[in-house]
């Protein structure tokens, strides 16, 4: 289905797999899939990284890593976007986008508009997800541009630093309440975007998006803002998994509930009408 490119894609993904000692080891075990290194133009007409990994005819996620809008990689989700591949029916198209601080908002956001523009007509049904601030961005990307579904672990959706969860998570849980401020402070600079709802959807009008499963994490500082956003969507479903910390769904190598809820993930998307 997206064949095109992957010539191209050598060069342009040359790079892409960063951190790699890190993808390598939260991948090991997983069975080997379909999979093809691809080019999309991105949102300033330059080729941007992207992998394709086949899993059926069920429709395509447009998948989006989470960094914290300044890092991740493909590589670093590999092991969830070829589980869900291989467990939904459906392919999925992970991409690279531009990060902060070099490229501040909207530029990683234009990217992934982008690329699903690139998608659609060689596409047919699409779903868009992600995990953390690539939840974010696909939640952005869909209030802007429409999708048929979407998929979000532990999305950012609010700029509120003085939730429960924020306060209760503070410090001790991995992604901290002070370097969630910093993030936000790389991605918005000057701080004037906080309440556009492509930065915190929150701020949004939120009752046409599309059929919608959030997966949290408990001990999160961000388990909140999935609460939030699931209260404002009657179309969501709302799924917090006990015990576990943000970033969790990539290392089902050593988390057992992170395969779990890449299962459920995976049902959500065969089950969509």
């Amino acid at each position: 289905m997206l064949a095109e490119g992957v010539a191209e894609a050598q060069a342009v993904n040359a790079g892409f797999l960063s951190n790699t000692e890190a993808a390598t080891f939260w991948a090991e075990g997983i069975p080997e899939g379909d999979e093809h290194d691809l080019t999309y133009p991105g949102g300033d007409g330059t080729p941007r990284a992207a992998r394709l990994y086949k899993g059926g005819t069920g429709g395509t996620l447009l998948y989006i890593h989470g960094g914290g809008w300044t890092g991740g990689s493909i590589a670093l989700n590999h092991r969830a976007c070829r589980l869900l591949a291989r467990t939904s029916g459906w392919d999925v198209v992970s991409i690279a986008y531009r990060l902060a601080p070099g490229h501040p908002f909207p530029a990683g956001l234009d990217d992934c508009r982008a690329a699903l523009r690139w998608l659609r007509p060689q596409a047919g049904r699409i779903a868009l997800g992600g995990a953390s601030a690539g939840g974010n961005l696909a939640l952005a990307t869909v209030l802007a541009d429409g999708a048929e579904a979407l998929l979000l672990f532990y999305p950012v959706t609010g700029a509120d630093f003085d939730t429960d969860s924020y306060r209760q998570y503070a410090e001790g849980f991995g992604l901290s309440r002070a370097r969630m401020a910093e993030l936000f402070d790389l991605y918005d600079p000057t701080g004037t975007h906080r309440a556009d709802p492509l930065l915190t959807p929150l701020n949004g009008d939120l009752t046409g998006l599309p059929t919608t499963h959030i997966i949290a994490a408990e001990c999160d500082v961000l388990a909140d803002d999935s609460r939030a956003l699931a209260a404002k969507m009657p179309q969501a479903s709302l799924h917090i998994e006990p015990g576990v910390t943000h970033g969790f769904i990539n290392r089902g190598r050593l988390i057992p509930a992170a395969d779990r809820c890449l299962s459920q993930a995976a049902h959500f998307l065969r089950d969509l009408p």
